[in-house]
């Protein structure tokens, strides 16, 4: 149940362990969103611990591969804690809960962590009972997971509960609605981010060797409510320009590319993090296209329950910003609390029309040019990873 990978860490000025529930290798956001934020902690000077509470074997996960995979340096500890698997059913997932208990216990008592930050809120509230200080971070409502939501109105009750982290000015106001005693000064808004670019160290991938065609691209996963849709529809009335879409679950790029046969779009398929910034180099514009209704990775489409558009902080949005990309994005309140009119061209979800204007106008590179430097001089100041990491941190 227990594995640890030492890595080499120096220069600390606080342990802390950080508690996530998560499949580590995987493709998802949610996991390189926590490789990143343990990188950025560890490179911010601090003594960075991860426990991975995974399914997958303890040795799979605390493994030098997985740092590679995610493309962050080994500045910190991973300690894997395998789950019993529940297989959906809900009573062997609350038994998985409570037989991971003692072994949460053990990683506390072991690694003697000054503050606990955590992804998974039942965890968290795990370590607030045993007089531990902990700073929670949520990226939907909790309202709909019972273990989770008895966990946090437990949390919250806490002395040791520092604050919340939420990834939305949205999101915020959710949590600040629906629990009547979490106070404003503890939930903090921390937007997603993305790491530095280096131009110099990137080789820039070539899509065409003809100059004159727009090279548009999309970055992320394809499964509902991404954005894909908006392609689909407007990439057969757009010849002259070539598409590219970047990720993806295999079983998601075999159902699109039954409904998108034009010659002009290009499925790349996933691409890891090592290799991500030659392809975003190779972009004139970047595509977020997130529709008003957005699945969470893995969700039953046939429930609302997971709907995270209203809450979402895109990692790709970010991503773009960091490497000066002109983007387009779709006209939603979550995605204008970092986006403007001076950074991005923002067009309503379902206005085809809107995004062939948006992309056509765009074949001025003098507007690329504006609308990307002004987005990355915002990036650096606002959204880096350790930037993120100092300010979840302050007291």
């Amino acid at each position: 149940m227990f594995c640890c990978f030492p890595a080499f860490v120096t220069g600390s000025e606080m342990k802390l362990l950080y508690l996530a529930k998560t499949a580590i290798p995987a493709r998802t956001a949610n996991s390189l969103h926590v490789m990143k934020m343990c990188q950025a902690f560890a490179n911010n000077g601090h003594d960075v611990w991860l426990n991975v509470l995974s399914e997958k074997q303890a040795d799979s996960v605390a493994s030098p591969d997985v740092f590679q995979f995610y493309n962050v340096d080994t500045c910190f500890r991973i300690v894997a804690t395998r789950l019993f698997p529940d297989n959906g059913n809900k009573l062997r997932f609350l038994l998985s809960h409570f037989l991971v208990i003692p072994y949460l216990i053990r990683t506390l008592r072991e690694v003697k962590p000054d503050l606990v930050y955590g992804r998974d809120i039942f965890s968290c509230y795990v370590a607030a009972c045993f007089g531990y200080n902990v700073i929670a971070e949520s990226h939907f409502p909790l309202w709909h997971g019972k273990v989770a939501a008895f966990a946090f109105k437990g949390l919250q009750k806490k002395a040791t509960f520092k604050k919340l982290i939420v990834i939305s000015e949205a999101l915020r106001r959710v949590y600040l609605d629906y629990y009547s005693g979490l106070s404003p000064e503890h939930v903090l808004v921390a937007h997603d981010g993305s790491d530095p670019v280096d131009g110099d160290g990137v080789v820039e991938k070539k899509f065409c060797e003809a100059s004159d065609r727009l090279q548009v691209g999309y970055v992320g996963h394809l499964y509902k409510g991404k954005g894909v849709e908006v392609i689909a529809a407007i990439a057969p009335q757009m010849h002259n320009v070539d598409f590219h879409i970047i990720g993806g679950l295999d079983e998601d790029i075999k159902n699109w590319k039954q409904r998108i046969t034009t010659d002009n779009v290009t499925f790349h398929g996933f691409v890891q993090q090592g290799e991500l910034p030659a392809y975003i180099s190779g972009l004139d514009v970047c595509l977020l296209p997130n529709q008003y209704k957005v699945l969470a990775h893995g969700a039953d489409p046939a429930k609302i329950t997971k709907n995270i558009s209203l809450f979402t902080s895109p990692l790709k949005m970010f991503e773009y910003m960091a490497y000066g990309k002109a983007i387009i994005a779709s006209d939603l309140p979550v995605l204008r609390e970092v986006l403007n009119g001076d950074i991005a061209i923002l067009v309503k979800p379902d206005d085809y029309h809107g995004w062939i204007d948006a992309i056509n106008s765009l074949q001025d590179e003098n507007l690329r040019t504006t609308l990307g430097n002004t987005a990355r001089e915002v990036f650096l100041k606002k959204y880096t990873w350790q930037k993120r990491a100092e300010s979840v941190l302050v007291a």
